[in-house]
């Protein structure tokens, strides 16, 4: 069966998040066997999207500019974090000012980068053969959710 290779992406993780619950013996065969299948689809998969290096040297100088100019928690030297991003209201200015300076210094790099991930969103839309392993309905276990169920009806994973 043809099926997108992002959702094999996704099967893939689904199993990875999967590998340290107990389960039946068969549905772990399932698992165990799948993985196996889907492995060398995945390497390549992350392999494509692995940055340059020299856009991760453009990443890490901007992650340490905006700890550098985060505002601070009051009374220690500790930077204001809120939502998992630095919070920059007082030094907002110099910091856009050296960003822009750091997004031209690496503007190759950057445009590279954007024209990588516009070819990876293509590349996952692509469809590839793919005839996992199959489980029994009765043998999928009570506590899978929703969106694991469609993951492997996506990839016609489920024999009635």
């Amino acid at each position: 069966m043809k099926v997108k290779k992002g959702d094999l992406l996704n099967l893939w993780y689904i199993f990875e998040g999967m590998k340290h619950q107990k389960q039946s013996v068969k549905f772990s065969y399932f698992v165990a066997k799948n993985k196996i299948k889907l492995k060398g689809e995945v390497d390549a998969l992350n392999e494509a999207q692995t940055a340059s290096e020299t856009f991760k040297a453009y990443d890490q100088s901007r992650a340490n500019l905006a700890a550098e100019m985060a505002d601070r928690i009051p009374g220690t030297t500790d930077p204001l974090i809120n939502d998992g991003q630095y919070v920059i209201n007082e030094r907002k200015e110099e910091f856009d000012k050296q960003l822009d300076e750091l997004k031209e210094k690496f503007k190759d790099a950057i445009e590279e980068r954007e024209q990588q991930l516009e070819s990876i969103k293509e590349l996952l839309d692509e469809e590839k053969e793919f005839d996992g392993h199959k489980i029994h309905m009765d043998e999928i276990p009570d506590s899978i959710e929703p969106g694991v169920m469609e993951a492997f009806i996506v990839a016609d994973l489920i024999m009635e």
